[in-house]
């Protein structure tokens, strides 16, 4: 496979289209390779199946114009630090070879989320280890992006995502066992309710209002930014 310039990882399908679907979109809009690569297939969800995820997946992926995504298969509802899962992403990340990653944020209410969180900084860490054997060259990518999931954070950098954020909610949307009601699927979820919309948009609208612009998502990095001229930075202080 060849180098890629950004992994988004999403514990599960849609999840990468929530928290980071605007930016990826305007990131391969400008001629970027962008891989999601999904943690498990979510079969543990309370409509659909694994198999009509899939489908969703790639339905979704031509919205985004990835250049490629794959399912690493972990255990839904049970994804944690092993070796086997650490394994896994380290594989994934040296087999894409990114510039940078994407990556769910640290607290989240749902355990999987959080454990991912955890999971891929640490795979990353151990990518760049020489010892770290797995057939593979060493690659450890030097900017990693946290998105948010259910809870929110005071982002580092906000991205415009304006002209984008219709093309993020359709890609949100094929995932359509997920977020559109339908009495015969059983049960409804908090995914499904007439408000999700409305969630979505407001915090689009709200950290887009933060830059100025009608529509934006925020990210955080651990670290600090380094400015060669710190006149190339924008910023609102007014």
């Amino acid at each position: 496979m060849s180098r890629t310039d950004i992994i988004a990882f999403g514990t599960h399908p849609d999840d990468a289209e929530i928290g980071c679907g605007g930016t990826l979109i305007k990131l391969t809009d400008a001629g970027f390779k962008v891989v999601v690569v999904d943690l498990v297939r979510g079969e543990m969800g309370t409509h659909g199946s694994s198999e009509i995820r899939t489908q969703e997946a790639a339905d979704s992926s031509k919205i985004l114009g990835l250049h490629g995504r794959e399912n690493l298969e972990l255990q839904d509802a049970n994804i944690s630090t092993t070796p086997a899962a650490k394994r896994k992403v380290v594989e994934a990340i040296r087999r894409w070879r990114p510039k940078a990653i994407f990556l769910p944020y640290w607290e989240d209410r749902h355990p999987d989320h959080s454990n991912a969180s955890q999971l891929i900084y640490e795979a990353t860490f151990l990518s760049g280890l020489i010892r770290f054997e797995t057939g593979q060259e060493p690659h450890r990518p030097t900017q990693l992006f946290y998105y948010m999931g259910r809870y929110e954070f005071a982002p580092t950098f906000i991205v415009d995502i304006t002209e984008q954020a219709e093309r993020k909610l359709e890609a949100i949307y094929t995932f359509s066992t997920q977020f559109r009601a339908d009495a015969e699927r059983g049960s409804q979820t908090r995914l499904t309710s007439p408000t999700t919309d409305w969630l979505f948009r407001s915090r689009m609208a709200h950290f887009g209002s933060r830059i100025r612009c009608k529509y934006g998502e925020g990210f955080l990095i651990r670290g600090q930014l380094e400015a060669e001229n710190p006149l190339d930075l924008l910023f609102e202080t007014f």
